[in-house]
């Protein structure tokens, strides 16, 4: 997520919760149905630059390895995720709950980046990325492995 400095990835929270309006059409489930949340906070050299919440329905077998995102072991443990997908992007203020996460203040802007991904036809992942500006410039890869 960035040129060249490796991004720590540190889950804060990993639970199975019922589906918001905005997450259950993103997985595929209906509003209350279960997903699970794994909420992340990424990291360059020991400052917190993003907060990532990754979603999936509440039916499928992901173990938090602890290590990497929500995709990344989906892909090691499902395989290739194809598709397609579709990244929003937006501008917004953090707000008082993410705020504490990044240390910023409430106000302070993030960019948004908000990920769909199909899998079999089906609305399967998603994921909401709010990236602080101490970010500064950023390149972002997706590998998918085969």
């Amino acid at each position: 997520m960035c040129s060249g400095r490796p991004v720590e990835v540190k889950r804060v929270q990993v639970v199975r919760q019922p589906a918001s309006e905005f997450a259950a059409p993103g997985v595929g489930v209906e509003p209350g149905a279960d997903v699970w949340l794994w909420e992340s906070v990424l990291i360059r050299d020991g400052e917190r630059i993003a907060q990532l919440q990754e979603n999936v329905a509440g039916t499928v077998e992901v173990a938090d390895d602890g290590g990497g995102t929500m995709m990344a072991t989906l892909n090691r443990v499902l395989g290739r995720l194809t598709g397609p997908g579709e990244c929003q992007i937006s501008l917004s203020q953090v707000g008082p709950s993410r705020a504490k996460l990044l240390d910023l203040r409430a106000s302070d802007p993030v960019l948004v980046l908000t990920q769909y991904v199909r899998h079999g036809g089906r609305p399967f992942y998603l994921a909401k990325c709010l990236i602080s500006d101490r970010a500064g410039h950023l390149s972002i890869m997706q590998s998918f492995q085969s």
